[in-house]
């Protein structure tokens, strides 16, 4: 069977593209990871960083009690949101020319207070 498999390479077991292995981080590159994040590195750079998924940074942050950033946009953003918002902007729109997510946006607009328009009003 072996000799069978190995003349038909084509049917031969592929090798997952998802790494098998598990990355532990020593005392010391927790420690790193937590002054990288607080110096403003973004999370999804940190686990490329470490050869971490994103959740195990953010679990080495809670370890470590470390107040998560806001994702996304700051107040002058924020600010700007607003205004494209009330102007006639959808959700969508402004996530993409701000780099977030439409989910993002609307957080950040609930946050402060915007009152969300329904999905047709838009038609009235």
């Amino acid at each position: 069977m072996i000799d069978t498999i190995q003349a038909r390479p084509e049917v031969a077991r592929e090798e997952s593209p998802i790494p098998r292995h598990f990355t532990q981080l020593s005392a010391e590159q927790a420690t790193a990871l937590a002054d990288d994040y607080q110096a403003g590195i973004r999370v999804k750079e940190l686990a490329a960083k470490y050869g971490i998924s994103r959740e195990t940074v953010s679990k080495h942050l809670r370890r470590r009690a470390i107040t998560p950033r806001k994702v996304g946009l700051d107040a002058q953003q924020i600010k700007e949101a607003v205004r494209l918002y009330e102007q006639g902007d959808s959700l969508a729109t402004i996530g993409t020319r701000m780099g977030v997510t439409a989910h993002t946006v609307r957080s950040r607009l609930l946050e402060v207070g915007v009152r969300m328009r329904s999905s047709y009003e838009h038609l009235l």
